[in-house]
């Protein structure tokens, strides 16, 4: 390990109280929020890599950070020489329950937290974001790859640019609005049979897809008047899909450009 990477864990666990095991080139970190009685707040964010996070019966966080075989490729090594494999410099912070996990260079991190935890989670290159078991507010932002929620509960934001969307919601906190959303890809979407919601649907160049019994609406076009000063009359008529489910309740946006939208009722 390089020694400006033995230093920051070092940092890391003096602050945290943390332990660190080095094993085959990974690495992994243990820590703590400040009140483990209290749903804590996950913010990761990485300019390239993969993030999972798994929500269990714990009360501590382990963060590992596993070595992608593609990033010591020899094939644009200089003839005669070959790689020497680099650490990701991976830094945690914790404050007011609220854990901070950044890392330099490209990394693919695998985290384990309690499960009452709220994430906020961000990637931009290669690599996916998956989430399973866990159960709080969601914030969570891809651009080259896509996003996976499994048995999650609360409420969710997630948008990915290039990618899918596919979630399964068990809960849905009735107070909270969500979205699930992508330009390029499919959103696929189960949320719990007895859902109130009021939703909004749309795909550009696709179809949408439900098993629900959706109470259809039918909103007037928008009209924008700007002439007095100037501008133009425009009246505008919406592509999306508007209706409720069960009466109605916050509401919950699916919406792709270039694929189709699922809403599936679970079991």
């Amino acid at each position: 390990m390089k020694p400006a990477n033995k230093l920051l864990l070092c940092a890391a666990m003096l602050v945290l109280g943390a332990t660190a095991i080095a094993e085959g080139g990974d690495e992994r970190i243990t820590a703590s929020f400040s009140d483990p009685s209290r749903p804590g707040i996950l913010h990761v964010g990485l300019v390239e890599g993969g993030i999972v996070v798994k929500g269990g019966d714990r009360k501590n966080v382990i963060v590992e950070t596993h070595s992608d075989p593609e990033l010591n490729d020899e094939a644009d090594a200089p003839e005669g020489m070959h790689r020497l494999p680099q650490q990701a410099s991976l830094a945690v912070e914790e404050q007011n329950n609220q854990m901070s996990i950044q890392s330099s260079r490209p990394a693919n991190l695998e985290i384990l937290v309690p499960k009452r935890t709220s994430l906020q989670l961000s990637t931009v290159n290669n690599g996916d974001i998956e989430v399973e078991g866990v159960d709080g507010e969601f914030e969570i932002s891809n651009v080259n790859g896509s996003i996976t929620l499994t048995k999650v509960g609360g409420s969710v934001v997630a948008h990915t640019v290039n990618g899918t969307v596919v979630a399964t919601v068990t809960r849905v906190s009735l107070e909270k609005p969500m979205a699930f959303t992508s330009l390029n890809g499919a959103v696929d979407v189960t949320l719990p049979a007895a859902t109130k919601a009021n939703l909004k649907l749309r795909s550009d160049n696709g179809s949408v897809f439900t098993d629900f019994e959706v109470g259809l609406l039918h909103p007037a076009p928008s009209v924008d008047d700007t002439r007095k000063s100037g501008g133009p009359y425009r009246i505008e008529v919406s592509k999306g899909i508007y209706g409720s489910l069960n009466g109605g309740g916050a509401e919950i946006e699916l919406r792709t450009f270039n694929e189709n939208v699922f809403l599936r009722k679970g079991k």
